[in-house]
């Protein structure tokens, strides 16, 4: 007989699947970080809101592991696309 899954079972089994993804990214490819970190934040962030308390991520909780890949997507973002300008204004631009 099959065990049947709650839905906050279904989204972290999701979520850890981009989870994996992500962390290959981060270590080797340039634009499928951003995209795999956010599907891997918002999964996780479906599966806390379907009350999964646990996940098989090193990191544990799900928001713990959702809040690390948002971080991680931002911090693409600021280093490709904002990093200049950032530095044109503290004055440290080229």
């Amino acid at each position: 007989m099959a065990e049947t899954k709650t839905k906050g079972e279904a989204y972290e089994g999701i979520a850890f699947t981009f989870c994996k993804v992500a962390t290959v990214a981060l270590i080797c490819g340039r634009f499928a970080l951003p995209v795999a970190a956010v599907l891997c934040a918002t999964f996780f962030l479906l599966a806390h809101v379907n009350r999964k308390t646990d996940t098989r991520c090193v990191l544990g909780p799900p928001l713990l592991v959702a809040s690390f890949w948002v971080l991680v997507a931002a911090g693409w973002w600021v280093w490709n696309y904002a990093r200049e300008p950032f530095l044109a204004l503290l004055g440290l631009g080229r």
